[in-house]
């Protein structure tokens, strides 16, 4: 055995490791310093280091969260680079994916060599802090793959020349739990980043990516902007939004997780909506879009629904939209260059991304995704946020 293969073979024992699922709740309390009790030989091991300088409850807790990391990210990575290995139809053979795989692997050697001790927090940093840049773009880098696979030998024996992914079941069903343990790897080195630059740099209500009092109102308005920019840049106009309901509502959450949900949703309506009127012959201004936020003291659920006048979604392929690679704006683009995983400046459809990745990032803390729809008049989107921040990670 070659020492590669075998330095290979070490990491991927990790998986004989599970990986430890957390919550929004175990994200608040360690980053607040509220676990701090529960690590007592690390905490003393450090202050006994430093006996002239007692060291702040925010810098303990960023110890203690980059001594987790460094615990759970080589094993979640080990996971990561099997999870790969098992995809069906030789998918793993494709460049793009092996290109993935290395990454991965790279990243847990790092981890795993990064030294103990009280004064390898900058190094711990600036390693996470690549990891977190390295991973950016496996979104892309998966779809790339998936193009890759579609010229590939077996791909064509695969598809039988119809070139049509969105049938495979099997690649689908893979794909959700990847993208789901995607989010936790994404959310834990961002929530680590994000405490420790609150260290020298507080924001209000925030511990790490979590604000404590996300407002949905506020994040649906900026996405409903961004939406509106890329529609109007790509047909000329854009629908209005018109948002009602608990505006003065706010919660624990992940902000740019909800962002990137609404954006996504507000995006395939207003498209939904300007093509459908266009096409029709409608004349007249375009039907505004209707987001209700709803709340009450003991609902399980903060409930988001979004409407549109978009000419709903034929029920003979309702059944595909949360799949992978499917579309209704017309076939996947075979050019992904340039393109970032949720950059605004992305095509405003053709992915088929968006609504699958949309209800993984809910899945994650407890919610979920729900589209009703009606052909020939419009479509409802349900987003639910689960008030209970105890769920811990679905991790595969």
């Amino acid at each position: 055995m070659s020492a590669k293969s075998s330095h290979v073979s070490s990491i991927l024992r990790l998986t004989q490791k599970p990986q430890t699922p957390v919550s929004m709740k175990a994200l608040l309390d360690s980053g607040a310093g509220r676990l701090l009790g529960r690590r007592n030989s690390m905490r003393n091991s450090q202050l006994e280091s430093q006996p002239s300088n007692p060291v702040p409850i925010k810098k303990l807790a960023l110890l203690q969260t980059a001594s987790f990391l460094r615990r759970e990210m080589p094993i979640r990575f080990a996971h990561r680079i099997r999870d790969l290995e098992k995809l069906p139809y030789e998918l793993s053979s494709m460049p793009s994916i092996k290109g993935i795989q290395n990454d991965y692997l790279r990243s847990a050697d790092e981890i795993l060599n990064i030294r103990e001790g009280y004064d390898s927090d900058e190094e711990t940093r600036q390693v996470l802090m690549n990891i977190f840049s390295r991973h950016g773009d496996t979104l892309v880098e998966v779809a790339r793959g998936l193009q890759e696979f579609k010229t590939s030998p077996s791909g064509m024996q695969v598809l039988g020349g119809t070139n049509d992914l969105s049938d495979l079941s099997e690649v689908h069903s893979w794909l959700d739990r990847f993208f789901i343990s995607r989010i936790g790897i994404r959310t834990l080195l961002g929530h680590y980043l994000e405490l420790s630059e609150q260290i020298e740099n507080p924001k209000k209500n925030y511990v790490g990516i979590i604000c404590r009092k996300t407002s949905p109102y506020d994040v649906c308005l900026t996405a409903t902007r961004d939406a509106q920019y890329m529609c109007e840049r790509q047909y000329g106009e854009s629908p209005e939004v018109e948002v009602l309901g608990r505006i003065d509502l706010t919660m624990a959450y992940v902000p740019s997780h909800l962002y990137y949900i609404l954006f996504e949703l507000l995006k395939n309506s207003m498209r939904a909506v300007v093509e459908h009127h266009s096409n029709s012959g409608i004349i007249g201004s375009l039907p505004d879009i209707r987001v209700v936020i709803a709340d009450g003291e003991d609902n399980e659920d903060v409930a988001i629904k979004i409407s549109d006048y978009g000419g709903g979604i034929p029920r003979s392929i309702s059944k595909k939209i949360f799949s992978y690679l499917f579309t209704t704006a017309g076939p996947v683009s075979p050019d992904l260059e340039g393109l970032e995983d949720f950059g605004r400046e992305n095509p405003l459809a053709g992915l088929g991304y968006g609504l699958p990745i949309s209800r993984a990032y809910l899945r994650y803390f407890g919610g979920d995704l729900v589209l009703m729809s009606m052909e020939g008049h419009g479509t409802d989107s349900f987003v639910h946020l689960s008030r209970l921040t105890d769920n811990e990670e679905p991790l595969p």
